[in-house]
């Protein structure tokens, strides 16, 4: 039994830490120049891409490391300062460089207001590639401002090749082009503010009213409380040299979707009038931040706009932060316990359903020690994921949740995993010596038992039903994993303890009442014929995991580890059968031979060659190959794109795609020739899907989002979709051509 659990703890091991051995085969390059170091600030150049690609525009990023109490200043630098200016003298195959400015933060000091970055900042830059079968060779000189209690000017100069791609026009050509900066460049770019007129929340009613010789700017903002945001700070530009201070927010009778605002102005000469000029407004918004052009009216154009100052205090910048924390963290929650009932959780209900009948006549203290120790599992195994998904990002690889589905070694040892469970849920797995051993070690455990300190069976059960759940995403787990995988250390391990709560909740709760596990029925034969059902449930999963790893190794990989099963579980059984001691030491024998060969085989088979047609593409839907580089295309002759990114191990995705996707009404719906379907399979590691996901803050599947004419940058789906909301966002999308022509 010991041997048992060891070898079992040993499988989970090396499943967790298959995606570790993985990684550098994925792993990107490092593109950067050296880091320039002064006493106060320390910058460098870096790429994200190690090559030039299909594209016209190479993305770069400026990156600060700033000393406490130092800041940088942004493209608009406020009453004082001025932002990094950039020199790209001497660059070769370099035209028009634009800089994406990160929404900034306000800095108020004796009455002047400046903004700008502290800490730790990079700037992305989008260069223009004049001729992408070249190479690109950049010399930079860089000019830039730090502030403390005193203002420093200082330089830099930057010299960085990126060598061309041999074959430009092909998005994909085996080996990712994504350096190892590529993320952190893309988390600053996420917080560039939106533009546009279609966007979540929208700038309107604005116009400026004179009292003596005090200005006021007054403007609303709309959709806060559909977008899920309040408002942290507004910033105001103008091409006239006056200056504007922090909004104050005005009561408007609770309403919370349509807020209200005055902007004080500063500088305006008694001669001049700010009606007909335009502004360009910046309204932050805890994670979202948007900028609009406004022309400012001669009045009010909403008579609702007017009302009185909720008070002095001028809006504290940057209060969203902490408060998306906490309900971020409230999503985990919420997530691991939906996960509970996710399909791809089920087939661990049997190891659930046996721990509680096995509690039935067992002490109150033990059953919940059980149960506790079943919830430590959980967690740790969260805490072990979270761990191995903080080691693969610090090294570049690709991170995502229930991308360990994607590593053969992975899914074996699941399997294998599996299969002892069922063999010994039939009750003919177990490993004892001499009888005189057998005798003394169960003693022992009895012993243990006892006292309360034989936990490890129940430890394993929670490390397990983890392991297997992962590849299931729920309502709420797809937002959390996204922040989570996004954010720091802090944030994964944050997020992923709070995931691990969620889902040991139902052991939580037993260990607190225990007397609920003796509300089954008494143990009886009916517990045989359990048994065998739940054992089946078990060589079920098994064989599911056998057709993913199929797609992964071959058919005849996976063949031969199911066929190393198979003898493993014969010879089980026939040691089972077998009194005499010799027989049933070769038998055992035999039986870790089959098991090995399952282990092993998949070192031994052959991947089959990449495949242009997705391997998930199958059914009545007619999906194209995945091009997300064609999509603006598409959307410029008035089609919608509907992505369906998924994977033969994600049983969320197959769920979507049987209930909802494959429907006779949306088939037929789908079959509309302005409505293109894309699909993307992520069954096996695809760098660029992967690049895809953390494009949009997402690293788990299943992902679906409808880009059309009225949606260009996308409409995101729950992961769970429904009729209604695929139909919806459809229509959102959708040009009012294509509608007319329903």
């Amino acid at each position: 039994m010991l041997r048992h659990l060891i070898a079992r703890f040993v499988f989970l091991l090396a499943a967790i830490c298959a995606p570790v051995l993985a990684t550098p085969a994925m792993a990107a390059t490092d593109v950067s120049t050296p880091w320039t170091d002064e006493d106060f600030a320390s910058l460098r150049l870096i790429s994200a891409q190690t090559q030039t690609g299909s594209s016209d525009t190479l993305r770069l990023g400026l990156e600060f490391e700033l000393q406490p109490e130092w800041k940088i200043y942004w493209r608009s630098a406020g009453d004082a300062g001025f932002p990094p200016q950039l020199d790209w003298t001497g660059s070769q195959n370099v035209g028009d460089a634009n800089i994406l400015w990160p929404a900034p933060h306000r800095f108020s000091i004796f009455g002047l207001e400046t903004f700008g970055y502290k800490n730790h900042v990079i700037l992305p830059i989008d260069v223009a590639i004049p001729d992408r079968t070249q190479s690109v060779a950049i010399n930079l000189d860089v000019d830039y401002l730090v502030c403390s209690d005193i203002c420093i000017p200082a330089a830099a100069t930057f010299a960085l090749d990126i060598p061309a791609n041999g074959n430009p026009d092909t998005s994909t050509s085996g080996a990712s082009t994504v350096s190892t900066h590529a993320h952190e460049i893309e988390k600053f770019v996420s917080k560039v503010p939106l533009t546009g007129d279609n966007l979540p929340i929208q700038v309107s009613n604005v116009f400026a009213t004179k009292d003596g010789d005090a200005t006021q700017l007054h403007l609303s903002v709309d959709g806060l409380s559909n977008a899920g945001v309040t408002v942290d700070d507004i910033l105001v530009e103008s091409p006239l040299r006056i200056g504007f201070g922090a909004p104050v927010a005005v009561n408007k009778d609770g309403e919370s979707n349509n807020r209200h605002f005055t902007v004080p102005v500063f500088g305006l000469n008694a001669d001049q009038d700010l009606a007909s000029e335009t502004v360009t407004v910046t309204v932050i918004a805890g994670p979202l931040a948007i900028e609009q052009s406004r022309t400012v009216a001669n009045g009010p154009t909403d008579a609702s706009a007017q009302g009185e100052p909720l008070g002095a205090d001028t809006m504290a910048p940057a209060t969203g932060a902490g408060a998306n924390i906490w309900l971020i963290g409230l999503f985990a929650l919420f997530g691991g316990l939906i996960l509970n009932v996710m399909p791809c959780v089920l087939p661990v209900l049997s190891i659930k359903v046996m721990s509680a009948i096995n509690a039935r006549d067992g002490e109150i203290s033990r059953v919940r020690s059980g149960f506790l120790a079943s919830a430590a599992g959980i967690i740790t195994s969260f805490w072990l994921i979270a761990a191995v998904l903080i080691a693969i990002k610090l090294a570049g690889g690709s991170i995502g949740w229930g991308i360990q589905f994607q590593q053969p070694l992975f899914l074996t040892v699941m399997t294998i995993i599996l299969a002892l469970f069922a063999l010994n849920m039939w009750g003919l797995f177990e490993i004892n010596g001499s009888d005189n051993l057998g005798t003394a070690a169960n003693d022992v455990i009895n012993q243990q038992e006892k006292g309360g300190r034989h936990l490890s069976s129940h430890f394993m059960t929670g490390m397990f039903a983890t392991l297997l759940a992962t590849p299931c995403s729920a309502p709420f787990l797809g937002t959390a994993v996204g922040f989570a995988l996004a954010g720091s250390s802090f944030d994964i391990i944050w997020i992923f303890t709070l995931l691990g709560v969620g889902l040991a909740t139902p052991y939580l709760a037993i260990a607190l009442q225990p007397r609920l596990a003796h509300a089954l029925p008494k143990p009886g034969r009916w517990m045989s014929v359990v048994k065998a059902v739940l054992g089946l449930a078990l060589v079920g999963t098994a064989i599911w995991l056998l057709s993913i790893l199929a797609v992964q190794i071959g058919l005849g990989g996976a063949i031969a580890v199911g066929v190393g099963l198979v003898l493993g579980a014969v010879f089980v059984w026939a040691r089972k059968r077998s009194q005499n001691l010799r027989p049933r030491f070769v038998f055992t024998a035999l039986a870790v031979t089959g098991f090995l060969v399952a282990l092993f085989a998949p070192g031994f088979s052959k991947p089959p060659a990449p495949s242009s047609v997705s391997t998930a593409a199958t059914g009545p839907l007619d999906w194209q190959t995945f091009a997300p580089e064609t999509i603006p295309a598409l959307i410029a002759d008035g089609k919608t794109v509907f992505v369906d990114v998924t994977a033969e191990w994600c049983v969320s995705c197959q769920v979507n795609k049987k209930l909802v996707l494959e429907t006779a009404e949306l088939a037929e719906f789908f079959a509309n020739d302005d409505i293109i379907l894309m699909q993307a399979d992520w069954t096996r590691p695809d760098p660029e899907i992967a690049d895809y996901l953390a494009s949009y803050g997402r690293y788990g599947i299943p992902f679906n989002a409808v880009f059309g004419p009225n949606a260009p940058k996308g409409v995101l789906l729950s992961e769970l979709l429904s009729r209604d909301a695929v139909l919806d966002a459809i229509k959102d999308a959708r040009s009012t051509a294509g509608l007319a022509s329903n």
